[in-house]
């Protein structure tokens, strides 16, 4: 993608789409100067600015999950090494905290569906009297953890949560 069409993408009406009128999207270039004496942005430059408009995206998809679905608390995208990517939670939530713990319960349900010889583990669901946590697989690099209430008809739970999935996949590739 050249630098014209991330510009056009960010300030036209698709760019709209997925940039929150609530944030701020900053974004610095750094002129790279050619030996033949032209400017240009440096590829380096160009990839953070690719990062942050993914990051953007990612956080936009999970806001949108949890404001726009009954019963859906929150969600946070999480790398398997334990690091929050992105995540709407509930303020009394630490985004570190829920990241690690759901790296480790993704460790552990592993191992335990290997154990058990139970194949590839599709998800894995916490029960609780105050609602649920589950936790599935978006690519090798990322997991989603949706917080749901007891109220939450499952089978509209987990067809949300593979319409998430299904917009998030792209974002990551």
């Amino acid at each position: 993608m050249s630098l014209d069409n991330i510009f056009k993408f960010l300030t036209g009406e698709l760019g709209n789409m997925f940039v929150s009128p609530h944030k701020t999207l900053e974004v610095e270039i750094q002129p790279q100067t050619s030996s033949i004496g032209t400017t240009k942005p440096s590829s380096h430059t160009i990839k953070k600015l690719i990062a942050m408009i993914n990051a953007s995206m990612l956080q936009d998809i999970l806001y949108n999950c949890v404001s726009n679905t009954p019963n859906i608390q929150g969600a946070a995208l999480v790398s398997p090494d334990g690091l929050a990517l992105a995540s709407v939670l509930p303020a009394e939530m630490d985004e570190e905290r829920t990241a690690a713990m759901s790296a480790a319960m993704l460790s552990l349900g592993e191992r335990i569906g290997n154990e058990l010889a139970r194949g590839n583990v599709e998800r894995i669901v916490v029960e609780g009297e105050k609602g649920y946590g589950i936790m599935v697989g978006c690519t090798s690099e990322a997991v989603l953890l949706i917080l749901a209430s007891t109220e939450v008809k499952q089978g509209l739970l987990f067809l949300e949560i593979k319409r998430v999935v299904a917009q998030i996949a792209p974002v990551l590739v």
